[in-house]
């Protein structure tokens, strides 16, 4: 495990090898559970995310983690569509820690990351995979709708799983979340990829007029309160909604539906930073995954596009062809060029007379006709 980094880079990291007891889950989870610790090791890299790695992150609104069984068949879906890292929101584990959770059928497991109150009402997490939890800077919860996940790379990847108040909450408790979220996003190194996903509880519509920086083509529906909070947000911390960038059937945009099985919405979202908008591939439902939630699987691509450098552009100096209208420069100018070319050589090779008449010329310029 890499020493991690400096600790004022991030928002109260702490120490990644202390108990969680509701203010920190370790990044390098004990292996209490008979799983080898040499096998585990040979997947460990020194580097998670680079321009030649491709992941599929995923979002999910769980409704239920503490059931019996269900944390296996939600590693079971996720395994089943390739998903490295899940945000996951409306866990209802109470307090905080780390499992490892098998993968039903198979000798592969997952490594899940949680953060509850004291009632199963709310909470996060994350569901890793086990060839990335090595490789985690570390795993902080911040309350029960918010946490955030660290990882190595050649840019730095942070993962904040949210999980909003809905349309009906309090006003307080939403400006409690946005002010929260904020917070943690100015913690956060800027040159950092910062990637926000979870269950918003808003729909930021249709209509982008005034929101052209935040709000792609291909929203759905209308505003509502919690939509026009979250693209304000959106638009004061240079974050794009990414699944408004991308063209889809309707059937694989929508990420809830209503138990009367009428209603349906987009509620669940991937936010990043305007400088990293390309690094997400595509957003999409994932219509197939079933934890009897009532919202769907979404996932995303992810691979870091770097820019390359540009190459410095060389200007071509400019001459003061101007003196030429001197009768005596332009005198002058005539001696050194019948001087030039009285020197030169004489050949029958084409490109080396070309090459001594340039040579010529630039030498007579450069001596009469200065640069400005």
């Amino acid at each position: 495990m890499h020493q991690t980094q400096t600790q004022s880079q991030y928002p109260n990291l702490g120490n990644r090898d202390q108990d969680v007891d509701g203010k920190f889950a370790t990044a390098h989870p004990q292996h209490d559970n008979g799983v080898d610790n040499n096998k585990i090791n040979k997947y460990n890299t020194s580097r998670v995310l680079t321009p030649r790695h491709r992941w599929k992150i995923a979002t999910w609104n769980l409704r239920a983690g503490f059931q019996v069984g269900s944390r296996e068949i939600i590693v079971r879906e996720l395994h089943r569509y390739g998903i490295s890292i899940a945000a996951l929101s409306k866990l209802r584990l109470t307090r905080s820690g780390t499992m490892h959770v098998q993968v039903p059928n198979s000798d592969d497991y997952m490594v899940l990351y949680y953060f509850g109150g004291e009632k199963r009402m709310k909470g996060v997490g994350y569901a890793v995979d086990r060839t990335i939890s090595q490789n985690l800077i570390a795993f902080q919860p911040i309350s029960s709708r918010l946490a955030i996940l660290s990882l190595y790379g050649t840019i730095n990847t942070h993962i904040i799983a949210a999980y909003a108040p809905t349309e009906v909450n309090s006003d307080q408790s939403k400006n409690e979340f946005y002010i929260k979220l904020r917070e943690l996003l100015d913690a956060l190194p800027r040159k950092d990829l910062i990637l926000i996903a979870g269950d918003l509880n808003a729909q930021v519509g249709s209509n982008r007029q005034g929101w052209e920086d935040v709000h792609g083509n291909y929203g759905i529906g209308n505003m509502n309160d919690n939509g026009l909070r979250l693209l304000s947000f959106a638009a004061a911390n240079e974050l794009t909604i990414e699944n408004s960038l991308f063209r889809h059937p309707l059937k694989h945009q929508l990420t809830w539906r209503a138990p009367n099985g009428k209603d349906m919405s987009v509620l669940d979202y991937f936010l990043v930073r305007r400088r990293f908008r390309t690094s997400l591939m595509y957003v999409r439902t994932m219509r197939g995954a079933d934890c009897a939630s009532d919202h769907h699987l979404v996932r995303t691509i992810i691979q870091i596009r770097l820019k390359r450098p540009c190459p410095k552009s060389t200007t071509s100096k400019r001459r003061d062809w101007s003196k030429l209208a001197d009768p005596t420069v332009q005198q002058c100018f005539q001696m050194v060029l019948t001087n030039q070319f009285a020197a030169l050589k004489e050949t029958d090779d084409i490109n080396e007379a070309t090459e001594q008449f340039s040579k010529a010329m630039k030498e007579c310029t450069d001596t009469i006709c200065t640069t400005i």
